[in-house]
């Protein structure tokens, strides 16, 4: 997982992205049956991950994507009932005629819908959970105040008050209105956690677009909010990587040495704390005390970090691979990514990033392919579903 650090979060953020690459179109046919009784499986939703490209199946099982591109994808089949399939598929200018895909029913999901109906949420509660789920799913920018899920009632809700842990899942796929940036998103969550204790929030999940409809003021908002959308963002800079377009493109990158600053305690004390004496402040003077002093410590920076003068050069974080199309990128220590075209005296668009392992890959799309290689903080901390775009998303050429 890619793991984001925003003030005192963390926010993890997988979304199976596989992205594509631009060339001739082509068309990907195929079948869909139940693994028991190998019958068609009808009005199952085909699609391409985190793209425009999706269908639904025929009464004899069959489907067809149409106009897709040349590049690699992750083929995802998800049907109410079924197992949620994924097939990674290479397309290479000729059509393509998939093997049969079979559907393996999902016994623990009809247990849970079960156990649903008998133990109903009390709609305070469930409304609580709501908040916090599309707070942090869809993150904290100007665009997620346009979002909305049309169909809430797809999500299920864990929530475990010893630890003070929420979790969710959706039975079917969230349908969500991103009114910024003009696109309605079939959302599928496999997973969600909110660990405030912790700091941690993470959610998993499969992704299809659809590009609304409006007046021609509306295409036209929406065309240049998503442009600001992608300006300075991860796609951004990694395909100015690949261009070796960096400084052109507004970025700069430097080394960061980074240690633990002397006397803050870790963020996971510190939250503890800081609950435990808010039960207690209306008690005794002395827990507003204590308060007030985790408070203090939870405003003290984690780490003392300087930055290097130089600007560091391509060749020295970005890396080719025996893989035509895919890409390395790393670096030992941590890096500061700085997007200039944006700066206006704050950091507010700066990122701090550092590698888990020697490379995070991505291809010729711009998106990282193993998120779990690398931890991110900062401006690209905060760019969750609401400044999601496709993967295959293109400037247009008027803007």
């Amino acid at each position: 997982m890619i793991y984001f650090r925003v003030d005192m979060y963390k926010i993890v953020l997988l979304l199976f992205l596989i992205p594509v690459s631009l060339s001739a179109q082509v068309t990907i046919t195929g079948r869909v049956v139940n693994t028991a009784d190998k019958n068609p499986v009808a009005d199952a939703s085909v699609f391409l991950n985190n793209s425009v490209i999706g269908n639904k199946t025929l009464n004899d099982g069959s489907f067809r994507l149409f106009n897709v591109k040349n590049g690699k994808y992750d083929l995802v089949v998800s049907c109410v009932g079924y197992k949620t399939y994924h097939q990674d598929v290479t397309v290479s200018n000729n059509n393509i005629v998939m093997s049969e895909i079979a559907l393996v029913t999902n016994v623990n999901e009809l247990s849970e819908v079960k156990i649903k109906v008998t133990k109903p949420e009390p709609a305070h509660r469930r409304n609580r959970f709501l908040r916090i789920f599309t707070s942090e799913f869809f993150g904290h920018t100007k665009n997620a105040s346009e979002c909305t899920i049309l169909n809430p009632e797809q999500l299920d809700f864990d929530y475990d008050e010893k630890s003070d842990k929420l979790k969710a899942t959706s039975s079917d796929f969230l349908i969500i209105e991103n009114k910024a940036l003009g696109y309605r998103i079939k959302y599928l969550l496999v997973s969600f956690l909110a660990d405030p204790r912790n700091g941690i929030v993470a959610f998993t999940g499969s992704s299809l677009f659809e590009v609304m409809t409006g007046t021609s003021e509306q295409e036209i908002t929406w065309q240049k909010k998503r442009v600001a959308a992608y300006k300075g963002s991860e796609m951004h800079f990694l395909r100015a990587c690949m261009a070796y377009q960096v400084p052109e493109e507004g970025f700069t990158v430097r080394k960061v040495v980074r240690t633990p600053t002397v006397g803050r305690p870790p963020d996971s004390l510190i939250n503890v704390k800081l609950k435990t004496f808010a039960i207690t402040s209306g008690v005794a003077s002395m827990a507003n005390d204590s308060i007030k002093y985790w408070s203090k410590m939870a405003k003290q920076p984690r780490y003392d970090q300087t930055v290097a003068d130089r600007v560091l050069k391509i060749d020295e974080y970005i890396t080719l691979t025996k893989q035509k199309g895919i890409y390395g990128f790393g670096y030992t220590d941590w890096l500061m990514i700085n997007y200039q075209h944006r700066s206006n005296g704050s950091n507010e668009h700066t990122t701090f990033i550092t590698f888990n392992e020697p490379y995070a890959y991505f291809d010729s799309n711009g998106v990282v392919f193993t998120p779990e290689s690398c931890l991110i903080e900062g401006y690209w901390g905060v760019k969750r579903i609401a400044e999601l775009l496709p993967v295959d998303y293109e400037l247009p050429a008027d803007l």
